[in-house]
């Protein structure tokens, strides 16, 4: 049945576009639209969206275009990127998901091509950020095991802006880490730090490192064995190197009151390159992060 809504005649986006702005303009005038070639059409989208300042109106307009069968891929990546400019307004991202743009994204998450994917993904991260009611309609709609899913994929952005995704879906939010753990998101993560791309790899250790910082959380990571495979990419440094940064802290915070099965050979090897980036960096510059976590996984590996 047709949307009594929806203007009669071919759905194009200018068409789609221009309602929605004479729609919320009531003294906009009607002026007919020709057919424009991708250049004219990028210009038109461009401005119409550009004239939205008030946010509802843009996030309708831009879920009509990602929702119409009809939108190009520089018309999809357009809107998405005018959502992502007003989701860092925490009211904006709540009514993006009370316009339906969950179901939406979820939609781009999965089955998109990757530029398109990758731009969703960071529309996800960016508006689940902190923001309790955008992070619990995201677990009820299962992004999580699709996120969790994409940390298998080939294409490495798609992977690393998962991340950033699964990331402020469970960081400081109790709800998100179980559901996490209950999908086997830990195991699906451990890959990740086997990476040969940096980016991958500081991404999610980085992840474990801020999540550990509960001891729950915190075994959790210990029992599935995630310490060695961390340690297989320590290395003594003598300069700033934030791999070797983003590893020191993983290592810091779960080797913190934590049961480690190290054996003593084991352990006095780490406590000998530890202290080799103490005593190398302690008066470099921009390394006073790497000292102190170094520092701090001495006195915890001690403790023990």
């Amino acid at each position: 049945m047709a949307n009594p809504n929806v203007p009669r005649g071919a759905l194009n986006l200018q068409n789609v576009l221009k309602y929605t702005v004479q729609n919320t303009d009531q003294n906009a005038e009607e002026k007919p639209i020709e057919a424009a070639d991708d250049v004219e059409k990028k210009q038109f989208l461009e401005s119409a969206l550009s004239a939205m300042t008030d946010a509802p109106t843009a996030l309708k307009a831009a879920l009509v275009i990602l929702n119409s069968e009809e939108a190009t891929t520089d018309d999809k990546l357009e809107s998405l990127d005018v959502i992502r400019s007003h989701i860092d307004d925490i009211d904006n991202a709540n009514a993006l998901v009370k316009l339906g743009g969950t179901v939406t994204l979820l939609r781009y998450v999965k089955d998109s091509e990757n530029e398109i994917r990758v731009s969703a993904l960071n529309t996800v991260a960016e508006m689940a950020q902190n923001n309790t009611f955008c992070q619990n309609a995201l677990i009820t709609e299962k992004f999580l095991p699709v996120l969790t899913k994409n940390l298998s994929e080939v294409n490495e952005d798609v992977v690393r802006s998962s991340i950033y995704a699964i990331s402020s879906l469970i960081r400081n939010f109790q709800p998100g880490y179980a559901e996490f753990k209950r999908i086997k998101g830990i195991k699906a993560l451990v890959p990740c730090l086997k990476s040969s791309n940096s980016n991958i790899y500081i991404k999610a250790a980085f992840l474990i490192a801020s999540i550990s910082r509960d001891k729950n959380i915190r075994d959790d990571f210990v029992k599935a064995e995630v310490f060695p495979v961390l340690l297989e990419n320590l290395r003594p440094v003598i300069e700033f190197d934030v791999k070797q940064e983003t590893t020191l802290f993983a290592l810091s915070s779960l080797s913190l009151d934590s049961e480690l099965k190290l054996s003593t050979e084991k352990r006095k090897e780490i406590l000998s390159i530890l202290q080799q980036i103490i005593s190398k960096n302690k008066q470099t510059e921009n390394c006073e992060d790497i000292v102190n976590y170094a520092r701090n996984i001495v006195d915890n590996l001690s403790a023990r």
